[in-house]
């Protein structure tokens, strides 16, 4: 029962998004195009081109309500072509919008945007 508690409350900060994003692994300077499918305030998960491993880091921009986001990302997890991890890095304001977003689609009844 508490998995299953910790699940909910876990989907509860979650939005599912169809976002056009960018990435790149930490240390490299070229971007690639990704998806972003999932978005909290202190993770997201996203479809590459390339293989991402547990543990890998990645810088990851994209713009939500015409507003640029970059954040340091994780890892964590991996289910299919799908990569979901945790933000390590984002700036005071990005962190802001998210919450900002994620709190007036949630109290609206949805859960994606």
């Amino acid at each position: 029962m508490a998995e299953k508690d910790r699940e909910h409350k876990r989907e509860l900060g979650r939005l599912k998004v169809m976002l056009d994003g960018q990435y790149r692994f930490i240390g490299e300077t070229e971007w690639s195009p990704c998806g972003l499918v999932n978005l909290s305030t202190r993770g997201l998960a996203l479809v590459g081109k390339q293989s991402f491993y547990e543990g890998d880091k990645i810088e990851v921009r994209f713009s939500i309500e015409k507003r640029s986001i970059q954040v340091t990302v994780e890892i964590t997890n991996l289910f299919g072509k799908k990569a979901g991890g945790k933000i390590l890095e984002i700036a005071d304001k990005d962190r802001s919008i998210i919450q900002e977003v994620l709190n007036r689609v949630l109290l609206s009844g949805s859960t994606t945007l």
